[in-house]
């Protein structure tokens, strides 16, 4: 499924999975819209969503395990 041509039950979002461990939970759509397909991450815990295309994902991919730990420290200290 490329993105660029749906067909008409495929223009709705579908939940794939729930990804979750003792601090987190978060759900996995897969979300339609007019450029191509998205995931739709939604924290089961503050309700906050965002919508990923494949070039943030390719980029999460190369991230090093620091730099992936700094991300999440700087989003955990936000909420605080």
């Amino acid at each position: 499924m490329s993105g660029l041509a749906w067909d008409a039950p495929q223009q709705q979002e579908v939940e794939l999975c729930r990804i979750f461990c003792e601090s987190a939970a978060v759900t996995v759509l897969a979300f339609p819209t007019g450029n191509g397909q998205r995931l739709k991450l939604v924290s089961e815990r503050s309700g906050a969503t965002v919508l990923l295309d494949a070039t943030v994902l390719d980029a999460l991919c190369h991230l090093t395990p620091p730099a992936a730990a700094e991300l999440v420290r700087l989003s955990t200290e936000q909420g605080r």
